[in-house]
């Protein structure tokens, strides 16, 4: 069964440029790549308010999965479970799981001598304080555990850390078993040509389109010497797609070429 995600990118420093977002586009390959449709990313700063009306809009439209980037740490500006908590009316509990998961993860750190100080200290037992009826999930790359949350209707919310190291350790071993059990159908074909604009090929293009309602025919020009627009087309759940596609491209082929355009091979 196909699951429709939404993601949610939290953090300040996202907002402002100091941080590139590179998480939603590494989890939007992997989510496409096994047949699902990921509807929207959204970024939001570090904000109770923020993250509980987002958290609010984004369950409104009833996705299978939610997954949330970043304000996992022990600092006062991370606050994803609590504006999280707040969005879905749940109160933040101590969990004695995730707080042995990071008591364990902090003990590693000081006898391996990467970390000085010792002990569960307040800001670090604040990242074991998750929304009542979460299920903690391991972090093997740093210190604060993931969260999962079965939210109401069918949707289940997947609270990752924003480091990358972290979040895709995490995505892989927690996520990924579930996109793959789910599995869709995903197709992506097309061509790069040049010699005509995206300008002059668009009319053409549409025409196909309509002809091809099931596929997802797109242009995109390309930066270089010449000037190159790549052709894709892409399909969801098609049981036929690589047939149809292979039909509306070798159309789109036929027309380049008599506008005197060359495709490259």
């Amino acid at each position: 069964m196909r699951l429709d995600v939404e993601i949610l990118v939290i953090g300040n420093e996202v907002l402002i440029g100091k941080t590139q977002d590179t998480n939603s586009n590494w989890m939007a390959k992997r989510i496409t790549k096994y047949g699902h449709r990921l509807r929207r990313i959204t970024t939001i700063g570090d904000s109770l308010e923020e993250i509980s009306h987002s958290i609010k809009d984004v369950l409104s439209r009833n996705p299978e999965m939610i997954i949330t980037s970043g304000g996992m740490g022990p600092t006062f500006d991370d606050m994803t479970l609590e504006g999280i908590g707040i969005g879905l009316n749940k109160k933040l509990l101590l969990n004695d799981h995730a707080y042995n998961m990071i008591k364990k993860s902090y003990e590693q750190a000081h006898k391996q001598k990467i970390l000085k100080l010792e002990g569960m200290t307040k800001e670090r037992t604040k990242m074991a304080y998750l929304p009542e009826g979460s299920t903690p999930l391991p972090n093997i790359r740093g210190t604060a555990p993931g969260v999962k949350i079965n939210a109401k209707n069918k949707t289940t919310i997947y609270i990752l850390p924003g480091v990358p190291s972290e979040m895709k350790a995490m995505f892989s071993n927690s996520i990924k078993p579930i996109l793959i059990e789910n599995r869709g159908l995903f197709m992506e074909k097309g061509f790069i040509f040049e010699g005509i604009g995206e300008s002059q090929i668009a009319p053409y293009v549409t025409k196909v389109e309509e002809k091809y309602p099931q596929l997802w025919i797109k242009t995109h020009p390309r930066v270089g010497l010449a000037v190159e627009v790549e052709l894709s087309i892409t399909a969801f759940n098609l049981e036929n797609g690589e047939k149809l596609a292979e039909k509306a491209l070798e159309e789109l082929k036929t027309v380049i070429l008599e506008l005197k355009g060359k495709i490259k091979e």
